[in-house]
């Protein structure tokens, strides 16, 4: 069964939250915290260390959106 939780976070993680839901990583923020946090510790479950089960989560980002997509809802800028 779901638990709420208050969650507090900077302003550019929220936007950045934000704008991976808008580009279809999740239907909504909680959807994709939970996703997150999922994702993780079933890595750590797993018996992964933590940095791997990071990068895994990366790696799932980049897979889902791909790098460009990433970077400019970021805010990243090519130099």
């Amino acid at each position: 069964m779901p638990e709420k939780v208050l969650l507090t976070l900077r302003k550019e993680h929220v936007n950045a939250l934000d704008a991976l839901v808008n580009s279809g990583a999740a239907p909504s923020r909680s959807a994709l915290v939970d996703k997150i946090i999922g994702g993780f510790l079933a890595d750590l479950k797993a018996r992964r260390r933590a940095d791997t089960a990071l990068g895994n989560l990366v790696g799932f980002f980049l897979l889902m959106l791909g790098v460009t997509a990433i970077s400019e809802i970021l805010g990243g800028e090519e130099e």
